[in-house]
């Protein structure tokens, strides 16, 4: 291997590895995301991994932080469809949350995130964090504030019962709910 085939971009390199870690918890879930997994699915060495995330802790920092990021780009992208700026934070969380087809993966990195994040707080903390821009337009007055909130937990429960199977939800049970939560706003389907 010469030098060029072997220098990396640290940003590559990271976006890999925390692609990886994503794909050891979806099929390992919690007790198989070990850093020794994570390595076995690279194309780079332990070394680099441990360069980049020298514990297990920062790697689940990192996949929170990712997670996080991912989540709050698809909100914002879906915000910025709404020509109505009054809540469509909020409206836009409810859409990508209900929109979105929760697949088995999805499920697994759900539940060890969650779990990760009950053991841990600094990642429950780390996860507000990562997803405050995706809250920062919410309305303050009192009524919007309490009816993007409203929207938010509706949403988490839909999440929370997608992830531990608690309610089959059927994608036209999730646009009536769209439709009863968002009354008045055509942007009801994700593009």
């Amino acid at each position: 291997m010469d030098t060029l085939t072997r220098r990396r971009a640290p940003d590559t390199t990271r976006a890999e590895l925390l692609e990886k870690a994503l794909e050891v918890i979806a099929a390992l879930g919690a007790k198989g995301f070990t850093l020794d997994a994570v390595a076995a699915r690279t194309t780079v060495s332990k070394g680099a991994l441990l360069h980049h995330f020298p514990t297990k802790m920062a790697l689940l920092e990192g996949v929170v932080d990712h997670l996080g990021a991912m989540f709050t780009d698809a909100i914002l992208s879906e915000a910025a469809r709404d020509p109505q700026p009054y809540g469509r934070s909020a409206r836009a969380y409810l859409r990508v949350t209900i929109n979105d087809a929760i697949t088995p993966d999805d499920t697994s990195i759900g539940r060890a995130i969650l779990a990760a994040c009950a053991v841990e707080p600094s990642l429950r903390d780390r996860w507000t964090a990562a997803t405050a821009a995706a809250r920062a337009d919410d309305p303050t007055d009192p009524v919007g504030a309490d009816d993007a909130l409203l929207l938010r937990l509706v949403a988490d429960g839909l999440w929370m019962s997608d992830i531990f199977g608690v309610y089959q939800v059927s994608p036209e049970q999730r646009q009536a709910l769209l439709s009863l939560l968002t009354p008045g706003h055509v942007l009801m389907e994700a593009a």
